[in-house]
């Protein structure tokens, strides 16, 4: 029970400090919340538009002959495509493009001036288009997803399709790099040898007009044909060679950007067995070179099994190179290329040896028959030359026609690994800013604020302003006195109808709530206060009491002048002694001449009998401070004094002395040896804790008998909440008749009986 309570305790301290902070805290909120809506609605909304696509790369689909994971390479592969949709090559296919597009006005990117009124270039409009795309890969999947972000929907989406449209274009590019490149040196090939066909025919035609001949004999012409024939395979060999030379230098230059060495590893790849099936490989071509340059019966048939015989052979090689490769015996790192690509490179590297080889043969055969035609006839030679020219040419043109339709159909079928899924569509509402997300944290955020200044001003204000407080100081609290706002009473009746005299003012206003108004909450106080104090000292009861407070204007005097009134109220004799002889106030309170008091009678001008004053309470006198000397502390620790305290206390079974405070000057100190008890006033929100302890521990020094604190001025409303049971007096302060009619003083009384003065305006 007692930690449930303790729990309670400390949870009501939190609410009264966000109570007491209410105000800070609804300014933080307004504040923060109206900041944040204002920027949140200026803010120019971005919206982000997203296209997924997938990668197909048909090389795994295959079983690799390295024996790697395909998880591994459709990592590799997956990571290297999204660099490239992020790469600056692309980003300036896209701006080319969107420079092109028709809707190039209505694209944010493509303005030339930016918000600023700064120019923007070719490049600048490269970098917001990067610094705009984000590229996801989508786990366990071949898919990526590309965002855009534009501050329309319309560009969003538009630029999203565009990046996606220009980097299936160059992949597909990319993927028929090899083959074009076959197809326009075939192309640019195939127009000279036309050119050439028809101007040897046109020569052969001319010769033979001019110089009457219709044919050679059949040696010769056999002669001719065969050259032109080995001629044409020479040339096509030679054809052939470049065109792989062509695909090997397109490989090597897809790795240029990466600095890879794969074309020279491969080429470097060697073992007595790859050098023994190169020159088997070689030594083969040159073997058909020479079954064809005889043309012996069934030379065909051979022919064939010897290229079939080279075919084996290069399969060999090929094994051989992927084991070596596999193996780690040559500089190859498998991970950093596919089984396609590498095949590739090895296929056009054997091509161009054995092609090489072949080349090699064959013109040895061409040289021979050369050799042949150089030594007939001079009449003959001419035109031998010019028909072995014109039939060379058709073989040419006719191979190379072959091939030029080959690489193109070749051409045709290759296509992009690439495959848009899901194109981008305009987005319904923007990303940023989200507006309800952004004023819901903007409440909680203001909110928070609000109640961490709240906790930090609580953390940093060390003045003591509740009962809790006061007991941290492990002092005794002998009650507290609510403090009530007079002007906020007379608000309230006024708004239903009821107007206050300047007598009920008076009343209101008034410092003696004890006497005028008994029955209010402040003399329910005050009574409190009295029965703490008689009962403080149950041994020996307190005759005469000290009334101090640690700084002025704590309200001190008003205490000692209710706390008075209460006590003759119960039929006691009292005397109030305003031993305050440097700023006396109590003569004010009673409106009592000042002069002849208390420093009058100490120096022996006056009797007690001629300075003791009745208030017009009865049961109460008052003896003033009187003309105020020089030496306030040496006149109050006098013999005087204390013989003056011993008759009064013959004559009054109370007496209250009312002393200047107790930091400022020693009076209240001398005057608590001289007495039987002390009483500290503290006033709510006004001292700290600091100038509290630094009070009580000069009363300490004099061993004077403090009984207790007194905290004066409490704003219950404001401390505790309205769920307080002072503020249950204060909502019902007023009468609430059947009719509006004017207060009375005696309506004036019930509501001080049911309210009672605010006591923050003390004195002293």
């Amino acid at each position: 029970m007692t930690e449930q309570h303790e729990g309670s305790v400390k949870l009501g301290d939190y609410l009264r400090i966000i109570l007491r902070g209410r105000w800070i805290i609804l300014l933080c909120f307004l504040v923060v919340l109206g900041t944040t809506t204002f920027f949140t609605y200026r803010m120019e909304p971005v919206y982000q538009a997203s296209t997924s696509i997938m990668i197909e790369d048909k090389g795994r689909l295959e079983q690799s002959v390295f024996g790697f994971s395909n998880l591994l390479a459709s990592q590799t592969t997956i990571a290297n495509q999204v660099e490239v949709i992020k790469s600056r090559t692309l980003a300036e296919r896209v701006i080319h493009a969107l420079e092109a597009s028709q809707y190039r006005d209505n694209l944010k990117i493509m303005a030339d001036y930016d918000r600023h009124d700064r120019p923007v270039n070719f490049n600048g409009k490269v970098k917001l288009l990067r610094e705009s795309i984000t590229v996801e890969p989508v786990k366990e999947t071949d898919i990526i997803v590309l965002k855009v972000t534009a501050n329309s929907a319309f560009e969003s989406a538009y630029l999203a399709n565009e990046i996606a449209r220009q980097f299936f274009g160059q992949n597909l590019e990319y993927s028929k790099g090899e083959v074009g490149e076959v197809r326009r040196f075939l192309e640019s090939q195939l127009d000279s040898v036309r050119m050439k066909l028809s101007e040897s025919e046109e020569q052969l035609k001319l010769y033979k007009e001019s110089h009457k001949l219709v044919a050679l004999d059949e040696e010769t012409e056999k002669l001719v044909e065969q050259t032109a024939t080995f001629r044409a395979h020479l040339n096509e060999a030679e054809a052939e060679l470049q065109e792989n030379v062509l695909a090997l230098q397109d490989l090597r230059n897809k790795f240029a950007e990466s600095k890879s060495t794969l074309v020279e590893d491969v080429s470097r790849i060697s073992s007595p067995l790859i050098t023994e099936l190169q020159t088997r490989i070689a030594e083969k071509q040159a073997l058909i070179a020479n079954l064809i340059a005889k043309s012996s019966p069934g030379y065909e048939i051979v022919v064939k099994d010897v290229e079939r015989e080279i075919d084996e052979a290069k399969k060999a090689l090929i094994e051989e190179a992927h084991k070596i490769a596999n193996s780690g015996i040559s500089s190859i790192d498998p991970l950093k290329t596919s089984q396609e690509l590498f095949d590739q490179i090895l296929r056009a590297d054997i091509n161009i040896k054995s092609l090489t080889a072949r080349t090699e043969a064959l013109g040895t055969v061409v040289n021979s028959y050369e050799s042949q035609l150089e030594a007939l006839p001079e009449k003959n030679l001419e035109l031998v030359r010019l028909m072995r020219d014109a039939e060379l040419n058709e073989k040419i043109f006719l191979m190379r026609s072959e091939k030029y339709e080959e690489s193109r159909i070749a051409e045709a079928g290759k296509t992009a690994n690439v495959r848009i899924i899901d194109p981008a569509v305009p987005p319904p509402k923007p990303i940023r800013p989200n507006r309800q997300l952004n004023v819901f944290l903007a409440i909680f955020f203001g909110l928070g604020l609000g109640v961490a200044i709240s906790f930090a001003i609580e953390l940093l204000d060390g003045s003591v302003r509740t009962v809790e407080d006061l007991e941290k100081l492990k002092v005794s609290v002998l009650g507290a006195i609510p403090t009530i706002d007079p002007e906020e009473i007379a608000r309230r009746m006024k708004r239903h109808g009821h107007k206050l005299s300047p007598e009920d003012r008076a009343r209101l206003t008034s410092k003696l709530i004890t006497n005028f108004s008994p029955k209010s909450p402040v003399s329910e106080a005050y009574r409190s206060l009295r029965t703490n104090i008689l009962f403080a000292n149950l041994d020996r009861q307190a005759k005469t009491l000290v009334v101090s407070s640690s700084a002025t204007k704590e309200g001190k005097s008003t205490t000692v002048a209710n706390l008075a009134i209460t006590m003759a109220q119960m039929g006691s004799r009292v005397l109030i002694v305003d031993a305050d002889l440097r700023r006396p106030t109590m003569h004010t309170l009673f409106k009592i001449e000042r002069q002849i008091g208390l420093s009058n009678a100490l120096l022996g001008n006056y009797t007690l009998d001629e300075v003791i004053k009745p208030t017009g309470i009865e049961n109460l006198d008052i003896i003033t401070a009187g003309d105020i000397p020089p030496n306030p502390s040496e006149l109050l620790s006098s013999n005087a004094m204390r013989k003056t305290l011993a008759l009064l206390q013959q004559r009054y079974d109370m007496i209250l002395l009312d002393s200047p405070p107790v930091i400022a000057v020693t009076d209240a100190a001398v005057l608590s040896t001289r007495t039987d008890a002390v009483l500290l006033v503290v006033s709510s929100g006004y001292v700290t804790r600091k100038e509290v302890d630094r009070a009580i521990q000069l009363l300490g020094n004099v061993r004077a008998n403090l009984i207790g604190v007194l905290l004066n001025g409490l704003d219950v409303k404001r401390i505790y909440g309205s769920y307080y049971y002072y503020y249950h007096y204060y909502q019902y302060y007023y009468y609430y008749g059947t009719k509006k009619q004017r207060r009375t003083s005696r309506e004036a009384d019930l509501a001080l009986e049911d309210n009672g003065p605010r006591e923050h305006q003390q004195t002293g």
